[in-house]
């Protein structure tokens, strides 16, 4: 009897469904490895325009240190006058004013932009006196509105930091009424010591009690503590002729527009604007520390950033620079900050320090 031969009607379309799937994996790899292929692609090309813009800024920030040391040799007693210059292209290449303004220029055919700040434009962070501190932390944290009232807990927290800072900076353990020795920073997750000597740099003061990464970097259209304090000025006195705007708004306690005005009068009518600053200014003390006459700049921080055509690429550079030191390479970088400093949107680091 001859065997039936087996049923596949069931088995119909099975040799399909696996020539589908296999065109399916087969798809999905392939718009991986596309994609793949285009980070990659768009990562390089990131990269070679944000290698080149920071080559253009650090381009740029050469050229000042070179212009502004040229003009401290020729200022320099017993040098005599330098020739006029027969090139149109050197003619042009005057120092840049320590102003805290962004100044343009170009190289190999790209813009880059450069500020120079004089670092005794700033408040010093190691000479400014409680009451100077108190001033300044107060208007910070008011926002640029002189006329708002600050309650207990505000006054209570300017205090804080006040104290703080004091306490970090003085040699010794006494504690102020509202500050921090290292008894408080022990006890923190990781501890860690008071200072009990001179900022080295203003990142310290994120160590400090109180000061928060918003106090710290700013917000809400006022400045933070490191665009207003200094480590590297000698003097309790600021050099009001040069001052940025940040310096003027944490002084004299008021907005951001307000301080822009006044640094566009200062450019057109001095005299104006040291009226202005005087009447703005609350209380002796605030202007018994602002230095009237311009001085030649002697620490500056220079800032240097190159166009590019996506804001992600953008490169910035920062440097502290000695203009005045007596050696054979002539300016002299005290600090270098490198791919700096952050300007972001959102506030690093964590919610402050209690």
């Amino acid at each position: 009897m001859r065997s039936r031969p087996p049923d596949r009607r069931h088995e119909r379309g099975v040799a399909l469904l696996l020539v589908l799937w296999i065109f399916v994996v087969l798809g999905v790899l392939a718009m991986d490895f596309a994609s793949y292929i285009r980070d990659d692609a768009v990562a390089s090309v990131n990269f070679s325009e944000e290698t080149r813009a920071y080559y253009v800024a650090l381009a740029g920030m050469n050229r000042t240190i070179f212009d502004a040391d040229r003009a401290h040799e020729r200022a320099a007693p017993g040098v005599a006058a330098a020739p006029a210059p027969v090139d149109e292209e050197d003619a042009e290449d005057e120092p840049l004013t320590a102003d805290g303004q962004w100044h343009d220029g170009e190289f190999a055919g790209s813009h880059y932009s450069v500020r120079m700040t004089d670092e005794a434009s700033l408040i010093s962070l190691n000479k400014a006196n409680d009451v100077l501190l108190t001033q300044v932390i107060t208007n910070l944290m008011r926002g640029g509105n002189a006329t708002t009232g600050m309650d207990r807990r505000a006054s209570n927290e300017v205090a804080t930091v006040v104290d703080s800072i004091l306490d970090w900076r003085d040699t010794d353990n006494l504690k102020r009424a509202h500050g921090a020795e290292s008894d408080y920073y022990l006890k923190r997750r990781p501890p860690y010591r008071a200072k009990n000597g001179f900022f080295d740099s203003p990142e310290e003061l994120l160590l400090v009690r109180g000061v928060t990464p918003a106090l710290f970097y700013g917000h809400d259209g006022m400045p933070g503590f490191r665009d207003v304090f200094s480590v590297y000025s000698r003097s309790p006195n600021i050099h009001i002729r040069t001052a940025p705007a940040a310096v003027l708004q944490a002084l004299l306690g008021v907005d951001a527009d307000t301080a822009a005005d006044l640094v566009t009068q200062r450019e057109t009518d001095s005299n104006a604007f040291i009226q202005q600053v005087t009447a703005h200014a609350a209380g002796p003390a605030n202007v018994g520390n602002l230095m009237q006459d311009s001085e030649e700049p002697r620490t500056v921080l220079l800032e240097g950033r190159a166009d590019t055509q996506a804001q992600r690429n953008q490169s910035s550079i920062a440097a502290v620079v000695d203009l005045t030191a007596e050696s054979a390479e002539g300016a002299r970088v005290i600090r270098w900050i490198d791919r700096a400093p952050w300007t972001g949107a959102i506030l690093p680091g964590s919610t402050g320090q209690g």
